[in-house]
């Protein structure tokens, strides 16, 4: 699956869930739950990994988040567009995130 499907697909998910309605941890967990649906049909995909992580931290589900983390370094290592239009690898990603929240966590 393309990640433009994946986006479609979340974008799909955001405008059935009332999200501004809603207060912002259950955005969040609308944003778990459509991103683990996502996972499920594309398993392989890094990118949708890195996005999954993205929305457990969101969410405070840091050890969710690292584990997703680290099963983005198991799959595909995918180009990806960060917000600004530059392009990164799902592997560079991962490694930052977790060396960050080690980091984090050591203190």
């Amino acid at each position: 699956m393309t990640m433009k499907f994946a986006i479609a697909i979340l974008v799909a998910a955001a405008a059935v869930a009332p999200a501004a309605a809603a207060p912002a941890r259950n955005a969040a967990a609308a944003d778990v739950r459509a991103l683990e649906a996502v996972s499920q049909i594309s398993p392989s995909d890094g990118g949708v990994a890195i996005e999954l992580a993205a929305a457990y931290q969101r969410a405070g589900r840091i050890a969710d988040a690292n584990t997703a983390l680290r099963r983005a370094l198991t799959l595909d290592n995918a180009m990806l567009e960060t917000p600004t239009g530059d392009s990164v690898w799902s592997h560079q990603i991962a490694r930052q995130a977790l060396t960050r929240d080690a980091a984090l966590a050591s203190r």
